[in-house]
């Protein structure tokens, strides 16, 4: 027995795992329900989010819980037991009595097919750079006086990473989806810059330094089945001055005449959540000003502006089994801020119809959300490492002391070795 999710429905069949299963019980079954099956039949659903399957009908749920000091624990009953203490472990998915583990440090997430075989999704990261933004100040002898730029060393480059910038591009599994969303934060850069600049000057020249794109959060079943959390960041200069110039080798560098020479930089950062149907940019955040040594957002200079803008009004962003979560703006007629307002959107996790299991303060795209039913109107959830038990739209946090570290939150039926740390 194991669960596919439906990708079809015609009478009383279920297209689920690439063939179509005979129905049999009295649940309604329905495209995107995951569904316990033998390979012939359907026996139940979760189309309300963690519901038991038939099959599981007058048995408590058994939920193995890992720990990041590596016990194992199970919650049965709205009570956590606690078992033996194993190997640590970065991540632990399951599925039917089927456990995998993830050793890797910059895992993101790790996800377990029906015929057993474990995916991981990594942090993986993707930047195009226009060489190295920096200043000089320089005699140039024959050229006109002192010149001061900004210096652009061996063209364009790009770099690709997981966690780090040492990967080779074909190591990157979604370098097509990172690549448009550093493009993404790029045209936004240059976008704001073009408002923010002066024009019409003699001579101006305007480079696009630096698109970058990572996997910051988010899961993964298929390549059908996805919802990654991306970070772009793109920075931009604008240029102008008397004589305005590139130097030949060894140093290329756009520069002017000094006390001539003038320039405008704007970093633009954008959240994004990105489905098989589509890239959505949630947020944006920028800084404009002349300033070049940024790494970041949080930049506190008079002389620098800053923005950040809600940029989605309401939205669904789908989590594992089933679950999704509405992220909606509070303030509708306010889209942009000088600064960060953490209570400008509201997130409520909700099961696949339209019930409310809980608002979740302090959320941030990105961050490992999980559920499952235990029983009605009951769920047990997971937020950043934290479980709470979870019903009539309220939620009770339930004390550990360390981490959950569970990649999903779904029933187990044979608990004896996972307690015992065996498995």
């Amino acid at each position: 027995m194991h669960q596919e999710r439906v990708t079809a429905v015609s009478g009383g069949n279920a297209l689920a795992g690439g063939r179509w299963l005979r129905v049999i019980g009295n649940q309604t079954i329905e495209t995107g329900d995951l569904v316990w099956t033998d390979g012939r039949c359907v026996y139940g659903n979760l189309a309300e989010g963690g519901e038991a399957a038939l099959v599981a009908a007058g048995r408590e749920l058994q939920i193995p819980i890992f720990l990041d000091d590596g016990t194992h624990c199970l919650y049965r009953g709205n009570k956590l037991r606690t078992g033996a203490k194993g190997a640590m472990h970065s991540l632990m998915v399951n599925r039917g009595s089927e456990v995998a583990f993830s050793n890797k440090y910059d895992v993101v997430d790790v996800s377990l097919s029906a015929a057993g075989e474990a995916r991981e999704l990594l942090g993986e990261a993707y930047r195009r750079e226009n060489g190295t933004v920096g200043y000089s100040s320089r005699d140039y002898g024959e050229y006109i006086g002192s010149k001061f730029g900004i210096y652009f060393d061996n063209g364009v480059h790009e770099r690709y990473g997981i966690r780090d910038w040492y990967a080779a591009a074909e190591d990157i599994v979604h370098l097509p989806l990172l690549r448009e969303g550093a493009r993404l934060a790029g045209a936004a850069a240059l976008r704001q810059l073009a408002k923010d600049a002066p024009s019409g000057r003699p001579e101006e020249k305007t480079v696009l330094q630096l698109e970058q794109c990572e996997i910051i959060g988010g899961w993964q079943e298929s390549e059908q089945d996805y919802c990654l959390f991306l970070r772009g960041i793109g920075r931009t200069i604008y240029m102008s001055g008397n004589h305005l110039s590139c130097s030949g080798a060894p140093d290329y560098c756009w520069a002017a005449d000094e006390k001539s020479f003038d320039f405008l930089s704007v970093v633009y950062e954008l959240e994004m959540a990105a489905t098989p149907s589509a890239i959505s940019i949630l947020r944006e955040k920028y800084t404009s000003g002349r300033v070049l040594s940024i790494s970041g957002i949080s930049v506190e200079d008079d002389d620098v502006k800053k923005g950040f803008i809600g940029v989605i009004d309401s939205i669904d962003l789908p989590l594992p089994d089933g679950f999704r979560l509405t992220m909606q703006r509070r303030e509708k007629k306010q889209k942009e801020s000088s600064s960060r307002d953490s209570n400008a959107y509201r997130y409520t996790l909700r099961i696949p119809g339209n019930e409310e299991i809980c608002e979740l303060d302090g959320y941030e795209p990105g961050d490992r959300l999980l559920a499952c039913k235990t029983r009605p109107g009951m769920w047990l959830v997971s937020h950043k490492g934290e479980l709470y038990r979870c019903g009539k739209g309220g939620r009770k946090n339930i004390k550990v002391g360390s981490s959950c570290r569970n990649a999903r939150l779904r029933p187990m039926r044979n608990i004896r070795k996972w307690m015992k740390g065996e498995t």
